[in-house]
């Protein structure tokens, strides 16, 4: 089970952020996690913030489904730290599953996601139209739906508008598309994310830096745009 770690603002004025883990790797013992530790129960760090969610490059037999959203489930319950579900997906170009397998489990984690009122991460690799149709989908079933955020944002600023248009929010790291960075900024709808931790950097510097980086190209300072993420729905739902 892929996992994000999320830092909150401090005391100290941390920005935000959402970061993944240095290590990709699969681990044999457990479906449970492929990126950090894992020894019967995944590490928790104090003072850090996680997601929890399946991701489309590694995925588990379908019919495995059922059993391991009920385990998310019993995990989003029993773990306070656990706060949002993902990083989950489609991606068209890297799986290990098809097509038609990555929609059902991404369906499974969106509806617990929706059930669950937890905001969700997702990873979209040449998948915006059925990103699309899933939310709308979710949007039939549920009054009122989690914040959407999609992950790595790179996409051109058309594609960043319709997704906008949609309700999703948008999380940038130090490689993006200008136009499409200012237009989730002046919806406010903008994330700030590390995908990748430069060789030196700790999660705190790499971050720092994303901010400063983001907020010269946005002719703002990373202060207010610490502040403008912080206002978002995803911040304002996992802090409240």
């Amino acid at each position: 089970m892929k996992r994000k770690a999320l830092r909150v603002r401090s005391e100290e004025s941390i920005p935000p952020y959402v970061t993944e883990a240095e290590s990709r790797k699969q681990h044999s013992d457990s479906p449970l996690c492929n990126s950090l530790e894992w020894s019967g129960g995944v590490a928790i760090e104090e003072g850090q913030l996680y997601s929890i969610g399946f991701h489309p490059w590694s995925l588990p037999p379908e019919g495995s489904l059922t059993a391991l959203i009920d385990q998310m489930q019993s995990r989003l319950a029993s773990t306070p730290q656990i706060v949002a579900i993902g990083e989950c997906g489609i991606d068209k170009v890297r799986s290990n599953a098809t097509r038609s397998e990555q929609l059902v489990w991404l369906e499974a984690q969106m509806r617990l996601a929706c059930q669950l009122d937890r905001p969700i991460l997702l990873h979209t690799v040449r998948a915006w139209a059925e990103m699309i149709e899933m939310r709308s989908q979710m949007a039939q079933e549920f009054a009122q739906l989690p914040p959407m955020v999609l992950h790595g944002f790179r996409a051109r600023g058309a594609v960043a508008q319709m997704m906008l248009s949609k309700g999703f929010a948008l999380s940038f790291g130090r490689r993006y598309d200008a136009e499409a960075l200012h237009l989730a900024y002046e919806a406010k709808a903008l994330l700030v994310e590390t995908d990748e931790i430069p060789n030196g950097l700790t999660h705190r510097m790499a971050i720092e830096a994303t901010y400063t980086h983001l907020a010269e190209e946005l002719a703002t300072t990373p202060e207010a745009l610490v502040s403008r993420v912080a206002a978002t729905p995803f911040w304002q739902q996992i802090e409240g």
